[in-house]
């Protein structure tokens, strides 16, 4: 923290004395300096209303009160020395020292009250004390996951209950799961807060959410960019200046600078579409929003957990997201490479899977009579190994690679033969995956198999959410399709 930020963060806590007073006056000069006073003082409103929102007026006004209390001690130092002084030079001199003392803490007192008075005007209609404690009063997201996360309110169960106001994850991972549908992955430290079913801000921290079709509209609001969600999954940042970028994993969202949302307080020329693969970024009061490179590695530990992988350990990898990310467009030697497909398809026709039941496979039998029923809703993954270059059918040569997987939800079908591979690529698959129609899947047992070479092993736990892999590719891409059971979740009504 640099000596000026202190300064700014003691005189918004309890003031400062009349030296650094100042000292902060003549480096607000600066207009970006000024913009950082405006932020900080942003986030330093925001706790206080989410402490207690229905009193900000008088929580501002105290302020205000305050404030002349701190100018006035000065003053009776002024009057001692215009009591002991005798000549008219000191008391020429005690006057300008008083008119300069009160020139300085009018000029910040001016801009506090600019900030809170911001701050109060800003507080959205769907957050006044009625709609806030019906809000508070009903379940609107749950902790569905939670992986070494430290709360500052405290400690927290996965399966809590949270009916709105701030959520501070001081370390770790959570991931939210909304009533209606969305899903919000945090990565400690971050602020949070909930301010209705489909509305929110992320005050600090890095976020990843996933918005089906039922909460389309699902808004979140920083301190610079506010996004609403079109239907799509992306990533969020916000620095501890206020700085966001925004970073569009799949599908469309609608960005426009803080305040401007499509709540008809700005008008369409002014909200900026973004597609998969793109990235802005944006600081607070700039009002700009500009396009920087897309880049997700900070979210790489959020990402998964949002799209219902909650663990991948030995060599399996869960790829990036984005549309270069995709089945067909990315290679891996060395690891088996985890593709998030599609989520909430609900099957109008049953689908033959190759395996069903827990256990251990090393000769996949694909003619049982096995399938997914007409009318239940899953998600899809595809794991896969696809080394570089070929090799033959039988060489002791080929990479061995072994790797978990845990998913939030059970795992009811697993696709590892090349015809129905292909035959669930249209429903299940990437969007934008490029998949193959030569072999692919799980090599089958022929007899002619030398049958001392170490087989392709495949393990579905007895919960049905952990798939461990044992594989070795060679003349053919290993590929599993994964298809897990997915509750649809209601709209609100």
């Amino acid at each position: 923290m640099t000596p000026h930020q202190e300064k700014i963060d003691q005189y918004l806590d309890s003031g400062l004395g009349p030296e650094d007073a100042a000292q902060l006056e003549q480096w607000l000069q600066a207009d970006q300096n000024l913009q950082l006073l405006a932020a900080s003082a942003e986030l330093h409103s925001d706790l206080r209303r989410s402490l207690q929102r229905r009193s900000v007026q008088k929580e501002a006004m105290a302020h205000f009160r305050e404030l002349p209390s701190q100018s006035t001690e000065i003053e009776p130092d002024t009057q001692r020395r215009e009591q002991t002084s005798s000549t008219r030079a000191n008391l020429a001199t005690s006057t300008t020292n008083a008119n300069w003392h009160s020139r300085t803490w009018f000029i910040l007192a001016m801009t506090t009250a600019a900030i809170f008075l911001f701050a109060f005007l800003s507080i959205p209609e769907s957050d006044s004390p009625n709609r806030q404690q019906a809000a508070s009063s009903q379940r609107i997201a749950r902790i569905a996951y939670q992986q070494n996360a430290g709360w500052l309110s405290g400690s927290r169960t996965t399966g809590d209950e949270i009916g709105g106001g701030m959520v501070q994850l001081q370390v770790g991972i959570a991931r939210l799961d909304f009533s209606n549908g969305a899903t919000v992955t945090l990565q400690g430290p971050a602020k949070f807060e909930i301010l209705s079913a489909d509305r929110t801000r992320l005050h600090q921290g890095i976020l990843t959410v996933h918005v089906p079709g039922t909460a389309i509209g699902f808004e979140i609001e920083t301190p610079a960019i506010d996004v609403v969600d079109l239907g799509t999954a992306f990533g969020l940042a916000v620095g501890v200046d206020g700085e966001t970028d925004v970073c569009v994993f799949e599908g469309e969202v609608q960005v426009s600078a803080s305040g401007q949302t499509s709540r008809g307080k700005t008008s369409n020329s002014k909200r900026r579409l973004l597609h998969a693969g793109n990235a802005v970024r944006s600081k607070p009061l700039d009002g700009k929003i500009e396009s920087v490179l897309y880049e997700t590695n900070r979210f790489k530990d959020g990402w998964p957990v949002t799209s219902g992988v909650l663990q991948a350990t030995g060599l399996m990898k869960f790829v990036s997201p984005g549309p270069d990310f995709v089945p067909g467009r990315y290679e891996d030697n060395e690891h088996i490479v985890v593709f998030a497909e599609r989520q909430g398809i609900t099957l109008e026709s049953e689908i033959p899977v190759d395996l069903a039941s827990p256990g251990l496979y090393q000769r996949l039998h694909r003619h049982n009579d096995q399938k997914i029923a007409t009318g239940t809703t899953v998600r899809s993954y595809l794991l896969q190994l696809d080394p570089l270059g070929t090799r033959e059918r039988n060489s002791e040569n080929k990479p061995r690679v072994t790797g978990q997987i845990t998913f939030d939800k059970p795992v009811i079908g697993l696709i590892a033969g090349t015809a129905r591979l292909t035959n669930t690529d249209m429903l299940l698959g990437h969007p934008d995956g490029q998949y193959k129609t030569t072999r692919r899947g799980i090599e089958p047992t022929r007899k002619e198999e030398n049958l001392g070479i170490k087989r392709d092993a495949v393990i579905l736990s007895e919960d049905r959410r952990t798939l461990s892999l044992d594989l070795s590719a060679g003349s053919a891409v290993d590929q599993i399709r994964v298809i897990v059971e997915e509750t649809e979740p209601k709209p609100n009504g």
